[in-house]
Parts: C-alpha cells; structure tokens; sequence
C-alpha cells in the first residue's frame, strides 16, 4: 500500500510541476513574479548584513512556506478532484 501511495505522490509532483511550467509560460504576473523572487534572493543573499544567523532563519522561514505552500497545492488540486466528480455524479454523467 505504501508504495501505491509514494506512485501517487510522484505522479502528483510531476503534475504539479508540469502545471506550473505551463502557468509560467502562459502567464506574464507570474514570470514576472519568478523574476522578482530570483532577484530578491540574490539581494538577500549578497547583503552585508547577511550572516549565518540570518542565514539560518531565512532558510527555516522559506522551508517552511514553501513546505504550507506544496501542502496547499496538493490539497486544492486533490479538492478538485473530488468536487469534479461530485458535480459529474450531480449531472448524472457518473453513478
């Protein structure tokens, strides 16, 4: 079962990736976006005052949001899921 499960997970991540290029490309806020973000972290990273300490922190903080951030996605992406065959089931399309 464990295994079915880690399937699934990468089917999702590769999914999830695979969208996510496709919403960059279509996208000009989003690239953009990437754009700012790149260039933020380069900023922080060569600052002056950017010591281990800080260091420390920022990479705890950045975990964890992009940690929430992967959770999220894959609970509105498996959300959808779901309401997608609710619906169906509501138009009768599926039993």
């Amino acid at each position: 079962m464990e295994q079915w499960k880690e399937s699934l997970q990468t089917a999702m991540d590769e999914r999830f990736d695979e969208a996510f290029a496709e919403l960059a490309k279509s996208n000009v806020d989003v690239r953009k976006a990437i754009k700012q973000q790149r260039g933020a972290s380069v900023l922080v990273k060569d600052h002056p005052k950017y010591d281990e300490e800080l260091k420390q922190l920022v990479d705890s903080y950045f975990e964890a949001m992009q940690l929430l951030l992967g959770e999220h996605g894959q609970h509105l992406y498996i959300q959808g899921a779901k309401d997608c065959v609710t619906v169906l089931r509501e138009f009768g399309i599926i039993k």
